[in-house]
């Protein structure tokens, strides 16, 4: 290759690396440029254009000068198209520096300050340019800031003047000036501060200087310091709390402005709001705690509705815990004589409230000085400090000492129960540390508590005489032992409540009739009293005695009904009386309104005998009874039951019948005695809030 040809490569190759470095250059570069041909339509524009003017390069290419910008002056007026800076430079030829206009942003709308310099270039033979461009920076915020400046100072002039706000202007050392107001605040006169000896750094306390150095800071950098709460010293000494703001005034040396507020009335206004707060809050909780004294007082008139002395004890201190302690153990005296706590109740971790029974740990109050004088003195007793006493205590149950760790009960409230002029126990309340301590008024409400705690326990006490006499009576009207006659093989099980001190008036009965029959009885008398059992007893003697003249069972219920009505008008019961002859098979019944007697067949069909039908015993001295009969075959089997094994306060009478017949079908082949064990443990469950007798029978011939 030639020399001149290799020396046009090299230019051509320089000339490339040139207008690389010039469009980086362009296309970097933080000031807006445009691009615009002789004809005044844009031709190419940077990023920082686009940006700057909100529309996409591409997008502004053939815009014409001035009509796509709707330009303003700094006025607010239109720009004439003539003086747009581009259009003039390329009519005039000349370089227009520094033109201040307003173009709304292409996506916002909002006005952008641009500050333009139009510079025109290519120009033909007669000097005309051919094309020119634009060059301009975004001065909005700028404006935006020095707007906020001036105005800053034009208010702290007029603040000045009017001495609403202390005003003051300062160096990083000394006041320059100031209004009355900021010498009011710290105690000088005009005369001190004339003679030039206020140095605001000596009325600062010691431990607002670094606040001070960090406004200082933000002065000499944004030219202004967020407003911030100090102190200053007053001349007399006392300290005076200040809302301080301030803007820069000259930067060299620096010099700013200050706004600063007595902020002495503020807080002792927000002091004495807080006060007031405090005092209305405090008659709130008040109104709250006498709201919760009166709920608590309520619900303590239920405990009379309990069942037994320690169901009582539990809902006593469930109540307290859900009103006015954190924890609640009752303590009663045992067999001994000797104090020992029953019942605990206590929120759980989730601040529910949770019941426990104690009796099967021995707990006893030895040691609780507090609960042995209330006790003793048959006097409420406070006491403060209860978790360290606890700790020193001899080792308690796991379970009781886990509530305590976790409680950490701090003020113990000791009350004694007390009933015809005799302690019968001692109520114990407890709240944490973090809960204030007990007062007249929980004292008062205990008290309150513990007396209806006393009347519900000789209640309890009474009413559990009475299920002893009852359940003893029951028990002794029934048959002591089950007649023997050939073919027949009987089982029974009477099994009385065991929720609760009810007693209830089932019974049953078995007895033998001429020709090798056996009449089958069983009832329940309406009530669980003593007056209940008497009443059984009584029907079924009038039942035996009827079963002995009359061999229809209608005709007995009848008899039986009438004799009800008239000696006992305010008794009622339910009955079943059948008559079996074991050699035929042959089975007759009446029922008066009680549930049917069901019999399994030797291939395990289950059968309720439901087509006799009857009303309650004394329900209508006039009462209808029919008479029902089946022959059961060799190897049937018959129960006779009470409502209480297919009715519950969770189960109804249906789905008891359902469940019977279920179990019934597994008792084919099995004994008279197995057929009540196996419908017992069916469909009878602990805790059992009624009695229960099974009458059970089973041909074996």
């Amino acid at each position: 290759m030639s020399q001149p040809r290799l020396a046009k490569h090299a230019l051509a190759a320089e000339l490339a690396a040139v207008q690389q470095r010039y469009r980086t250059l362009f296309e970097t570069l933080p000031l807006g440029v445009i691009y615009y041909a002789a004809d005044g339509l844009i031709t190419a524009a940077n990023p920082a254009a686009s940006e700057m003017i909100g529309v996409d390069a591409s997008d502004m290419l053939t815009w014409p000068t001035a009509p796509g910008w709707h330009a303003v002056r700094e006025d607010g007026t239109p720009f004439p198209t003539q003086e747009v800076p581009v259009a003039a430079a390329l009519r005039t030829g000349e370089v227009i520096t520094d033109v201040l206009m307003g173009v709304p942003h292409g996506q916002t709308g909002e006005l952008r300050w641009l500050l333009v310099t139009a510079v025109p270039e290519a120009r033909d033979r007669d000097g005309r340019p051919q094309r020119a461009y634009a060059i301009f920076k975004d001065l909005t915020e700028q404006r935006r800031t020095e707007a906020t400046i001036r105005e800053g100072i034009e208010l702290m002039g007029r603040l000045s003047a009017a001495n609403v706000l202390g005003m003051v202007v300062a160096d990083e050392k000394w006041v320059y000036d100031a209004n009355d107001t900021y010498l009011e605040i710290i105690g000088y006169t005009r005369h001190d501060l004339d003679a030039g000896g206020i140095a605001w750094r000596e009325i600062t306390p010691p431990e607002w200087a670094d606040r001070q150095d960090d406004a200082v800071a933000q002065l000499r950098r944004f030219g202004a310091c967020r407003p911030f709460e100090k102190e200053y010293v007053h001349r007399d000494g006392h300290r005076v709390p200040v809302l301080v703001g301030a803007a820069v005034t000259r930067r060299d040396p620096l010099r700013w402005a200050s706004y600063v507020v007595d902020l002495t009335a503020p807080q002792r206004a927000e002091q004495e709001r807080a006060e007031l707060l405090a005092r209305e809050q405090a008659a709130h909780n008040e109104v709250q705690r006498a709201r919760e004294r009166v709920s608590f007082l309520l619900g303590a008139g239920d405990l009379a509705a309990a069942g037994d002395r320690y169901e009582l004890l539990q809902r006593a201190a469930e109540l307290v815990v859900r009103s006015i302690a954190d924890l609640c153990v009752v303590f009663l005296p045992d067999g001994d004589g000797e104090l020992c706590a029953t019942s605990i109740a206590h929120r759980d971790p989730l601040r529910e409230v949770t019941v426990a029974d104690l009796r099967d740990y021995r707990v006893p109050a030895t040691g609780h000085l507090t609960i042995q004088a209330a006790w003793a003195s048959a006097a409420s007793q406070l006491s403060q400090g209860v978790a360290g006493r606890i700790a020193r205590q001899p080792p308690l149950p796991p379970v009781l000492r886990e509530i305590l760790d976790r409680l950490n009960p701090e003020h113990l409230l000791a009350t004694p129960i007390i009933g015809g002029g005799r302690p019968l126990g001692v109520l114990a309340l407890c709240r944490s540390a973090e809960r204030p301590g007990y007062g007249e008024t929980d004292i008062a409400v205990a008290e309150t508590l513990a007396r209806r705690m006393a009347a519900g326990l000789a209640n309890a006490e009474t009413s559990a005489r009475d299920h002893t006499v009852a359940e003893t009576l029951q028990r002794a009207v029934l048959p002591a032992t089950l007649p023997e006659i050939a073919g027949l093989e009987l089982a029974v099980r009477y099994l009385p409540a065991t929720d609760g001190i009810k007693v209830g008036g089932d019974w049953y009965d078995a007895f033998p009739l001429s020709g090798n029959r056996m009449g089958l009885a069983i009832g329940d008398v309406a009530g669980h009293n003593i007056t209940s059992a008497s009443i059984m007893g009584q029907v079924r003697n009038m039942l035996r005695a009827y079963a002995v003249d009359t061999a229809d069972p209608s005709d007995v219920l009848h008899r039986a009904n009438t004799a009800l009505s008239q000696l006992l008008p305010d008794a009622m019961a339910t009955a079943i009386y059948a008559v079996l002859d074991p050699a035929t098979g042959e089975l007759s019944y009446a029922n008066a309104g009680h549930p049917p007697p069901v019999c399994t067949s030797v291939t395990g069909s289950v059968d309720y005998l439901d087509d006799a039908t009857g009303t309650m015993l004394g329900a209508l001295g006039d009462g209808v009874f029919t008479t029902g009969h089946r022959r059961l075959p060799p190897g049937t089997g018959l129960l006779l039951y009470t409502d209480g094994l297919i009715e519950s306060h969770d189960r109804d009478i249906s789905d008891g019948l359902t469940a019977l017949a279920s179990a019934m079908h597994q008792t084919r082949g099995l004994t008279a005695d197995q057929t009540c064990t196996t419908v017992q443990s069916a469909l009878l469950a602990a805790p059992r809030a009624d009695d229960v007798c099974l009458l059970a029978g089973r041909l074996t011939t």
